[in-house]
């Protein structure tokens, strides 16, 4: 086997996240129907569920503080071209505004109405509370999630019939104060 240990620790809690952004899109694609009109609160909600999905499922891409990142090619995951362009979708949305407010892709508008004759005014604030990916997206990352998580488990019952040593571990943060 061909990965270090912080990569392979890292795969050990990337399968964790591969499964928090498919539980998060499967919430999504049981709760939404993408013909249906729903108040803002509700697309709100909708907006929730893949923003998990995009934080997840980018994590596991996104280099640590230590400068470890999952290794796909080390545990015999290749990526097609299709899958690879999805990744790099989830990775732009989650750098750009899920997780981060890049000024080029803010949408808002703000104006303001008068409630009285006394020349009281309000700000009124409009986001976009649609969800960055079409239904049609949302499926082909349902597919792709399965897939890799499939490919992991494969990988990891390889690990075990071969070194259950190296899968015998319990770790837990050293602190919770982020200082590390």
């Amino acid at each position: 086997m061909n990965i270090t240990e912080a990569q392979f620790e890292r795969a050990i809690y990337s399968f964790w996240d591969f499964q928090q952004a498919l539980s998060a899109l499967t919430f999504l694609l049981e709760d939404c129907d993408f013909d249906a009109k729903y108040s803002k609160v509700e697309l709100r909600r909708f907006r929730c569920y893949e923003s998990t999905l995009i934080i997840s499922m980018a994590r596991p891409f996104e280099t640590t503080r230590k400068g470890t990142t999952i290794g796909l090619r080390a545990l015999g995951i290749t990526l097609s071209r299709d899958q690879k362009a999805l990744v790099d979708k989830v990775l732009e949305l989650r750098r750009k505004i899920v997780a981060h407010s890049a000024e080029e892709k803010m949408h808002f508008r703000v104006s303001t109405f008068s409630i009285n004759d006394m020349g009281v005014n309000f700000p009124h604030f409009q986001f976009n509370e649609g969800l960055h990916f079409d239904e049609k997206e949302l499926r082909e990352l349902e597919c792709f999630l399965r897939v890799v998580r499939s490919q992991m488990g494969t990988f990891f019952y390889k690990v075990a019939q071969e070194q259950p040593d190296m899968l015998a571990r319990y770790k837990e943060p050293s602190s919770l104060s982020g200082s590390d």
